[in-house]
This record gives C-alpha cells, structure tokens and sequence, in this order.
C-alpha cells in the first residue's frame, strides 16, 4: 500500500507540472482596500509615518507614491499636546521612486508615551507606544564566510553584544552605507535597471529581517548574525547599528519574516500578521532605541 501512495504522489507532482492551461480573470470592481499603516518613533528623531491603501493583487498600481493614502489625517499626541503631520516625500535612489509619508516636527523623546490617531475614507485608526527600551551596546563586528538559516548558506556579518538585565528585549540589525549604481541588491531586485543617479554614491539602510530575543540569555551575550542585501567588494565600509524594539513591534516584524518563509516553502504553517493598530489597519506603530553606530570595514583576505 505505502509503495502505491508514493507512486501516484510521483504521478501527481509529474501531472501537475505536465498541465497547462490560460485562465482570464476579471479583477472585481467592488474591491475594499485594507489601510497600512507602518511607523516606529525613535528619541532624537522626529516621526515618519506611512500610511497606504491596498490594492486588488492583480492591479498595476504599486508604486508607493500610487498606494498612498493621500487626504489622511495624521496626528501623534504627547503630554496632551497633538502635532497634526503632513504629507512628505524621499527620493529612493536605488529603486528611482518616490516615496511618501507623513512627516512630524516635534522630536520624540525617551521615557515618553505617543498616541497616533489615523483618519481616513471615514475611519479612525489608533495606537500608541512608549519608549523604554534600553539603548543596546555593540562590543564586536566581525565577517562571516558563511552561516545557514531557513533561507539557506549566506554570508554575512556577526554582531557580538550584552543584552541589558531584565526579560523582554528584542533587536534588528541595521547597516548604513554608501553605495553606487554599480551595486546590486543581492536578492529578486538586482534586475533593476533604473539609473537616476549616475555616478554619485547614495546612502542606503538596510535593516535585517530576523528579530533576535533575550529569552533564556536575560543579561548575557548576545550573538546576532545578518545577511545584508546590497553587495559588497572587500574594504568597503559601512556602519552598524542595533535596533532595541518595543514587544509590539518585534512580534510584527517577526511575524512578517514566518509569513515571507510559509509563501517561499509551502511545507510551512501560514502566518497572520497581528497588527498593533486598532480600528482594522494593518500594520505596526512603536519605538525604537538604536546603538550607537560602529564602523565595518569588510575584510580583503575573505575566503
């Protein structure tokens, strides 16, 4: 019996990849988009919000300057006092678009609680965060030839840190570096072909996937390894942060990373994203404390 059931799940994996055939579909015009809403607010720094519509699956308006939740109504209320927020822009170099957001003047400080109130399409979305997080410490950066994860053998970098006492931290890696046209994004966007920049170099933040835990290591030594996702030649420098995350988001974000891994392996259990925003948005509204920033030379004798 055993030696049937493997035939024909053989038989069925051939039959499947033998068929083939065109099916049209129609995208439905009563398409209720969901509103995403995406912001972490860092002491030092003044807020950025992003706030977008989705769209059907199969609708060519992707662009992050075409999903925008324009007209929102954006505020972020400290002590009582709320700053309304405006509509803001950045040139993303590497992918040449534009990308908006919701932009604060008033610097957010730590200790302090933040309240953001979204309205848009006649809904009232809300969160809020409070910045306790303790500022983590780098104590060594180092290459690494090669390590393995869910994704496979990658190369990297090892960040080696203390985790303060107490239960309850979690963290990101972050890397800030200059690059040109000349590097490519190590993974599905190095077929861009975009070239608005010419020969000048251009600042890019790559921020890592995976969140890292103190669980069952409160106090201890902490060992955090990243693949970046921008290309690298021996001796190019960069600098590294660490990113101390409220519980809130790194639930979020780690969950964004199962989810990406259950779409790319489909022997993995499927992941719901648990927003933070309260009023059917989906998304994450919190803080951030960052390290200071270590310079990384990438070694020229790599293996």
């Amino acid at each position: 019996m055993k030696f049937i059931l493997k035939l024909w799940s053989i038989g069925f994996v051939f039959f499947c990849y033998a068929c083939e055939k065109d099916v049209s579909i129609t995208p439905t015009s009563d398409f209720n988009g969901t509103v995403y809403i995406e912001g972490l607010l860092s002491p030092g720094e003044s807020p950025s919000i992003f706030v977008s519509s989705s769209v059907p699956f199969m609708d060519k308006k992707v662009k992050p300057q075409e999903v925008f939740a324009r007209g929102a109504a954006v505020s972020i209320t400290n002590r009582g006092a709320a700053e309304m927020l405006v509509a803001d822009s950045v040139f993303d170099k590497f992918r040449c678009r534009w990308v908006p957001f919701y932009q604060g003047n008033r610097i957010a400080e730590f200790g302090e609680r933040y309240d953001l109130t979204v309205v848009y399409a006649g809904k009232t979305y809300t969160a809020s965060t409070t910045i306790s997080q303790p500022k983590p410490v780098i104590n060594e950066i180092s290459y690494v030839g090669e390590f393995f994860d869910v994704y496979g053998g990658h190369d990297g970098v090892k960040v080696i840190m203390t985790d303060a006492p107490g239960p309850g931290d979690h963290y990101r890696f972050q890397m800030n570096r200059k690059i040109d046209r000349t590097v490519a994004h190590a993974h599905v966007l190095d077929v861009i072909t975009e070239n608005c920049t010419g020969t000048d170099e251009f600042w890019t933040y790559d921020i890592g996937r995976t969140v890292f835990s103190d669980e069952g290591n409160d106090g201890g030594r902490l060992d955090f390894l990243a693949e970046v996702s921008f290309e690298y030649s021996e001796g190019d420098s960069a600098w590294v942060h660490i990113q101390s995350l409220d519980k809130a988001s790194a639930k979020f974000y780690q969950d964004l990373d199962d989810q990406l891994i259950s779409i790319l392996n489909p022997f993995v259990e499927p992941v719901f994203l648990k927003s933070s925003i309260e009023g059917g948005a989906v998304g994450v509204f919190g803080s951030m404390v960052l390290s200071d920033s270590v310079l990384f030379i990438y070694p020229t004798d790599n293996p």
